[in-house]
């Protein structure tokens, strides 16, 4: 038997007949290094000369659920428009198992955590590993997801990796309208303005707000006013920001129509 084989013999000579040959383990099997041994056992007889005799062992080494599933990234990183259709999939996710037959099958799910925060907005296919959307994405609703995806092997004795993290990350899109907000010191309504006809020149008439819930270019805007007027009677100004002050020089009955621009 060589020194590198993990096995060897044991002879135990029975009283008054013959002796007893035992293979056995010297040292722990690893399937994945060795999946099976051909050994050659060859017994010699006390004669001179002696004469001998030889036999094929094969050793077959069987699988135990002894190795978890592997991811092959540490993590993993998408980026996706928030106006992708639903049933999309993100990112394929892939992991490997040492082991043999169920033991080597891998399934996938989002961890407890993910499942409870975002199992509404995401899911994965056990078999393919695919992360799928199955709710509309908002941007201004959530911009970044953090999902935690486990591999589960199939075997008897379950073996489950280390969790792995899966960034996604949606990018903003032009879905969201300027929104003007025009605030006056009169009670008569949001878009009426009273003045009375004595005002001076750059007397205030109202503060005009632009909002765009959209981010970077989608949400700069600019504003304009268009008087129902003959006369240039009132004035925009943009005083900060999305700020705009509206006064007029003479009074007269008119009104204006705020128009509000990516």
């Amino acid at each position: 038997m060589p020194q590198s084989s993990p096995f060897q013999l044991q002879l135990k000579r029975k009283q008054g007949g013959p002796i007893d040959v035992r293979l056995v383990v010297q040292r722990p099997l690893d399937r994945e290094t060795a999946s099976n041994y051909r050994l050659t056992l060859t017994a010699l007889d006390g004669g001179s000369p002696p004469r001998s005799a030889f036999i094929q062992v094969a050793v077959v080494v069987l699988d135990v659920n002894d190795n978890r599933p592997t991811f092959d990234r540490p993590s993993y990183d998408a980026t996706v428009d928030e106006n992708l259709p639903i049933g999309s999939t993100v990112l394929r996710l892939h992991a490997t198992d040492a082991d043999d037959s169920a033991n080597a099958v891998v399934r996938y799910y989002l961890s407890s955590t993910s499942l409870a925060s975002y199992g509404d907005v995401f899911a994965v296919d056990e078999i393919s590993g695919d992360v799928v959307v199955i709710e509309h994405l908002d941007f201004e609703s959530m911009s970044v997801y953090h999902l935690e995806v486990c591999a589960v092997d199939s075997g008897p004795e379950v073996m489950t990796s280390s969790d792995v993290m899966v960034v996604i990350r949606v990018n903003d899109m032009n879905d969201n309208v300027p929104v003007i907000v025009v605030n006056t010191l009169t009670t008569s309504g949001t878009h009426v303005v009273e003045v009375v006809e004595n005002s001076t020149s750059g007397t205030f008439v109202g503060h005009v707000t632009v909002r765009d819930d959209d981010s970077g270019l989608n949400g700069q805007t600019s504003c304009t006013m268009t008087s129902h007027s003959t006369d240039n009677i009132l004035r925009l100004e943009h005083v900060f920001d999305a700020e705009y002050q509206v006064s007029f020089s003479q009074c007269t009955s008119m009104y204006a129509v705020f128009v509000a621009k990516l």
